[in-house]
């Protein structure tokens, strides 16, 4: 007991804790109310809100190499006010700027995909437009809110990080639930909520970081256009591989949102849902030991590969095949809905095995990362890129929403297995480990 008592006493230890707390916490929010919302909002309305999650992904390819950026710049700075200020302001501009872009590009396509590409180009039905349009507003504060984040993770202040989203995230659920239930069974009562207070965490959590800056006496920390060429000069090949990863991971959606009825869409979404929320135990403790990997890397104390590799595997590839092996009589078990545990089983599976073929890539992934290696990690996005698309596009028509946990499979797949390759071939990668 003494070895964990330590583990947890430690700022690593306590880290990985609110990490995990904070996963299960938001989990176990969305996982247990996904049956409330579709039971009271029907396929159809579901299948909608389902669209708007999937724009919402889309626009998510914008953070392309900024969430992993900015920690690793906070950290390299961390305890210099006036550098931790240049640093937070940058990537702070940078963020509502790129936000603003995808909300002004978003609102100008709407219409055109409302009635010409979801639900197999038939067009949606009465109020989704105005849904879409809202979900925009949401998207917007909550990718300028990534900057807030990424400082406290920069500076291992994860505890306050995931206090915040898990408290933000409670009461946009609590909303929608009322608005639901209490007003109308749509989707637009059901985003409301998530718009607004989407607003406030952003407003609230930047008004605590630019106070604990103390941004409004600090003298320094000014920022200038060499400030963002830099930025942009640094994340350009990372943004290039990040934002084809990205992509790579909304393939299914986008295929499947114009290959599928939007009811199929919507039971896909449910799945999806469940099999990639195990991508989020592998998180917390990327987050926690980044830090440590980055100082490693520049010449700082090195860390355990085998400690980092044993809790990956604990954590994320073992409570994958659990889930795997009992995917019908769970899904059956959760949602009440045949239908789906008919359907997704099989694409569920395929999720999940592909979920815990990345956390073994991530191991690699963080060193890549960490040394700069940014054509690699373009390249093995583009392979990926060149197998999942054909994959879904292929596999749609015949095998409906199975299409989606094939694609996840095969992307994973390729990754892992290039990840290796470079693993192997490049002893320096193995160094401080």
């Amino acid at each position: 007991m003494l070895p964990l008592r330590r583990i947890f006493a430690s700022q690593l230890g306590q880290n990985i804790l609110a990490n995990y707390l904070a996963v299960v916490w938001m989990g176990a929010l969305s996982l247990a109310l996904i049956p409330l919302y579709l039971k009271r909002l029907g396929a159809e309305q579901w299948g909608v809100v389902a669209i708007c999650m999937a724009i919402q992904g889309f626009l998510s390819l914008l953070d392309a190499g900024l969430a992993q950026i900015m920690p690793r710049d906070i950290a390299r700075v961390a305890g210099d006010r006036a550098a931790e200020a240049r640093v937070f302001r940058v990537f702070a501009h940078a963020y509502l700027g790129l936000g603003l872009a995808g909300f002004v590009l978003g609102q100008a396509g709407v219409s055109w995909l409302v009635a010409h590409w979801f639900n197999q180009g038939q067009g949606l039905g009465h109020g989704a437009e105005l849904a879409l349009r809202l979900v925009l507003v949401q998207f917007l504060f909550q990718f300028a809110n990534n900057a807030n984040t990424g400082y406290w993770n920069g500076l291992q202040a994860q505890k306050l990080a995931n206090f915040r989203q898990c408290a933000f995230a409670t009461v946009k659920h609590a909303g929608a639930l009322c608005l639901v239930y209490m007003w109308r069974a749509d989707a637009l009562a059901y985003l409301a909520p998530f718009a607004l207070v989407s607003v406030l965490e952003w407003a609230i959590n930047r008004r605590t970081v630019r106070n604990g800056l103390g941004l409004g006496k600090l003298v320094g920390g000014e920022v200038s256009v060499a400030d963002f060429r830099a930025l942009g000069r640094e994340a350009g090949a990372l943004a290039l591989g990040v934002l084809i990863g990205m992509l790579v991971s909304q393939i299914d959606r986008i295929v499947l949102s114009r290959s599928v009825d939007i009811a199929a869409y919507g039971r896909y979404v449910v799945v999806a849902t469940l099999g990639l929320a195990f991508m989020q135990l592998q998180y917390p403790l990327m987050r926690a030991f980044f830090p440590r990997i980055a100082r490693a890397d520049a010449g700082g104390d090195g860390y355990s590969m085998w400690q980092l590799g044993g809790g990956v595997f604990v954590l994320c590839v073992l409570p994958c095949a659990l889930v795997a092996a009992v995917a019908p009589w769970l899904l059956n078990a959760w949602t009440g809905d045949s239908q789906i545990a008919a359907e997704g089983s099989l694409p569920l599976r395929l999720i999940l095995g592909a979920v815990a073929v990345n956390a073994m890539y991530q191991l690699i992934y963080q060193r890549i990362l960490s040394r700069g290696h940014w054509r690699l990690v373009v390249l093995i996005n583009l392979a990926m890129l060149a197998v999942v698309t054909p994959v879904a596009l292929v596999a749609a028509p015949t095998y409906g929403i199975a299409a989606g946990g094939m694609a996840w499979a095969a992307g994973a797949l390729v990754q892992l297995g290039l990840g290796l390759i470079w693993w192997f071939r490049t002893p320096a990668a193995r160094s401080n480990t």
